[in-house]
């Protein structure tokens, strides 16, 4: 006796229907994989290149920038401008954004030490 490959296509057994979270998932997971796709091409005149990545439905974009100007010109690019919803990480600063329809996040690695340097360390004494 052969093992069947899809034990569904024996008689009498049916594939179940995927649900409509499902598909919607899945058409999600697919529009994110086109916007990283195209992530690169995209923003190609911007100062560093953003290292594009999907998963989960959610457009990931790492960029490393040289100076806090570099970073605001990626906040604005994206459409970011509330920074109490920006997080810091300790080594990155992590931002969430909305790219044509796709919820995308904005890792900038190396941010905090940007701020650290113009602004002095987190926690610090600041003379008046």
């Amino acid at each position: 006796m052969t093992p069947l490959a899809d034990p569904f296509a024996a008689p009498g057994r049916n594939r179940p229907r995927p649900t409509p979270a499902a598909l919607a998932l899945l058409a999600q997971c697919r529009k994110a994989k086109s916007v990283a796709d195209t992530a690169p091409a995209r923003f190609e005149d911007m100062p560093t290149p953003p290292a594009a990545s999907a998963a989960g439905g959610e457009v990931q974009l790492v960029v490393r920038p040289r100076t806090l100007a570099d970073w605001a010109r990626w906040t604005t690019e994206l459409g970011i401008r509330d920074v109490r919803r920006m997080t810091n990480t300790g080594t990155a600063t992590v931002c969430r954004f909305e790219l044509d329809g796709v919820r995308g996040r904005l890792v900038g690695v190396g941010v905090p030490a940007l701020l650290a340097e113009v602004y002095g360390a987190k926690g610090a004494r600041h003379v008046r």
